[in-house]
């Protein structure tokens, strides 16, 4: 017997909160798109454990 399905995702909460439709398109319909946005955000989270990672952007530096 699998519990998985019992817990609810943080993410879907996070949905929820911000709009309805929101979550229902994502955690209900399974539809997702990728953007800019959260393609940056794959980016950003992928680098940013790695203390050598820097980037600028424009007048942005990121560490």
């Amino acid at each position: 017997m699998s519990y998985k399905k019992d817990y609810l995702m943080l993410s879907g909460l996070q949905h929820f909160a911000f709009c309805r439709r929101q979550w229902a398109l994502i955690h209900i319909e399974q539809q997702w798109s990728e953007n800019c946005h959260t393609t940056d955000g794959v980016i950003m989270h992928r680098n940013v454990h790695d203390k050598s990672f820097h980037e600028t952007r424009g007048d942005i530096i990121i560490y």
